[in-house]
């Protein structure tokens, strides 16, 4: 987590543009929380402390989209690996299969291949939660072929 301080100055003539400069701030950022303080003096002002994440940091970079068509045979293989994994962890948990992944997710996994929690998160469709759940198991698979 990240902090910025903000001045907020009561006199007419900066407060618009403080305001200003404080709300694009937050717009570009993930706010999680802040405190204000009241500071009385010659030039009486809000004192605002902003404790944010960074977009950049929250949302890996996405890999392009593929089709089975798009796979080479080895592909072809460990999409059939990963559909019979989807198969059974289905059965397992008494889901519909496109709850554990979508086709096209595993026509990803299969062309991309990645290689640890951080990387299958730039494969569309999993988010840190799908990551959690099933990326172990994944990346147990796409080790052994």
């Amino acid at each position: 987590m990240q902090v910025s301080i903000f001045s907020i100055r009561l006199n007419s003539t900066f407060l618009e543009h403080d305001q200003h400069q404080l709300n694009t701030f937050l717009n570009s950022v993930s706010f999680k929380k802040s405190s204000t303080q009241f500071v009385d003096g010659e030039e009486a002002y809000w004192s605002v402390i902003v404790h944010y994440e960074s977009e950049e940091q929250e949302k890996p970079k996405r890999l392009e989209r593929k089709s089975y068509d798009d796979l080479n045979s080895k592909d072809k293989q460990v999409y059939g690996y990963l559909n019979q994994w989807r198969n059974e962890k289905s059965e397992a948990l008494k889901l519909k299969k496109y709850l554990i992944c979508h086709n096209s997710e595993l026509i990803d996994l299969a062309m991309y291949k990645p290689s640890s929690l951080e990387e299958l998160q730039q494969i569309k469709g999993f988010g840190k939660q799908k990551v959690e759940k099933f990326g172990e198991d994944i990346l147990a698979i796409l080790n052994a072929v």
